[in-house]
């Protein structure tokens, strides 16, 4: 006879799911053989289902990356709530703003050693934007970002020239095994979405059926589950997802920059590129930048060209930018006079001298008898920028229209 233990039994599981999401993605056999079928990852949940029924494990507690595992053994497990999108339970996936506060005056704090609300203010735009829930709630903080960023912090008060953790940045590879299960033109749309438009429209997946083909919104869920993107509101009962914040943008561009490599064989050479920012931090001048862009669109063949305009201008240019954390990096920052295409502001790493709006252009062959109304609408968008409230503030400012046509040719103006 089975002897019954006295007391109660909590189970504790973390990251319950972490290798059958690779296993989803790449080798849905293997993934049906210990999960959905009769394997034992299903049998150990189906033990510890018939243990809850006996009153012997009293409480479950699994935390993983998404919902794929449990989702699959159905019956298996079906004792199991999801609380993802529960309000309640929102502020136990990050930091509040209070909580990083208390954070840093109950760890590193010195009097006197720096300012509290301008560090917060900095960090706001680098860990900060997670929102789990459709509900109006109060944005979180990265915790790992977090700590590891005041770890580094403490040593002499001075922004570390590496804001993200290395552990966090290897992530851009997360974004590749989600997207490559899809069709290619559903794979570059979600990029070209969230990168420059900053947001992409969605259902979302609650629960991951292996039998089915797997979809675009799948594939945005499972960004959402892993942190990539975040629920920016309810759109008549889609959801809009954005980027948390900057460390998870450079994540994008670094994974733009790996694709371009590895599809067209482009370089970004370090020197050229050091040579590049410095020129935009110290000269005020985009000479370089424009210069660096043409030499990767001639390596560009004819049909990469097919369908190409501002968008993918705007995603070539900012791969290069991203390479340095001088500059914070928006695309289509709303403005009362419209979106900019692309707006550098100071990150406070290093000295800066100037900042930057652009507005791009585009112009194939069949366009060009537009050339003079495309550059007279291009230099009277900017103007409306630089009088808006939101730009006027930023000091320093050169804005420039930059404008490519006949595949690489390219001109700007400074406006």
């Amino acid at each position: 006879m089975q002897k019954i233990p006295n007391g109660k039994i909590y189970i504790l599981i973390d990251e319950y799911d972490h290798f059958t999401n690779e296993l989803f993605a790449f080798n849905k056999e293997h993934f049906k053989d210990i999960v959905s079928r009769n394997g034992w990852v299903r049998k150990f949940y189906e033990t510890i289902k018939i243990y809850m029924g006996e009153g012997i494990v009293d409480r479950f507690f699994a935390t993983g990356v998404t919902p794929v595992t449990l989702d699959s053994m159905t019956s298996g497990f079906n004792v199991a709530k999801n609380i993802t999108l529960s309000e309640e339970f929102h502020e136990m996936a990050g930091f509040t703003e209070a909580e990083v506060r208390s954070l840093i005056l109950g760890t590193i704090y010195s009097e006197g050693a720096f300012k509290v609300d301008e560090v917060i203010d900095e960090m706001r735009s680098w860990y900060n934007g997670s929102k789990f829930t459709t509900e109006p709630v109060e944005k979180l903080y990265n915790p790992q970002l977090i700590i590891s960023f005041l770890s580094e912090f403490k040593r002499n008060y001075e922004y570390p020239t590496k804001m993200a953790d290395i552990n966090v940045i290897s992530d851009y590879k997360k974004i590749t095994k989600i997207l490559s299960v899809l069709p290619i033109e559903d794979s570059e749309n979600i990029i070209e979405k969230v990168t420059t438009e900053d947001s992409i429209l969605s259902e979302i997946t609650l629960q991951f059926n292996n039998e089915v083909p797997y979809t675009k919104s799948d594939a945005i869920s499972l960004l959402f589950y892993n942190g990539l993107l975040t629920i920016e509101k309810n759109v008549y009962d889609f959801i809009s997802f954005v980027i948390p914040n900057f460390v998870i943008k450079h994540l994008y561009w670094e994974f733009l920059r790996k694709k371009f490599e590895a599809e067209f064989g482009v370089r970004y050479e370090a020197d050229e590129v050091i040579d590049l920012i410095s020129e935009l931090i110290n000269e005020g001048r985009v000479d370089r930048l424009v210069a660096y862009t043409q030499n990767i669109m001639k390596i560009l063949s004819v049909r990469d060209f097919k369908g190409f305009g501002e968008s993918q201008l705007k995603i070539m240019m900012l791969t290069i930018l991203s390479k340095t954390n001088a500059y914070l990096i928006e695309s289509e920052r709303e403005t009362r006079a419209g979106f900019p295409d692309i707006l550098l502001t100071d990150s406070k790493i290093f000295e800066v001298k100037y900042q930057y709006a652009f507005e791009l252009k585009y112009i194939p062959q069949t366009g060009l008898k537009n050339l003079a109304t495309i550059r007279k609408e291009g230099i009277e968008q900017l103007k409306k920028y630089k009088d808006s409230d939101q730009i006027k503030m930023i000091k320093n400012l050169k804005t420039f229209l930059i404008i490519f046509y006949n595949r690489f040719e390219a001109e700007f103006i400074e406006v």
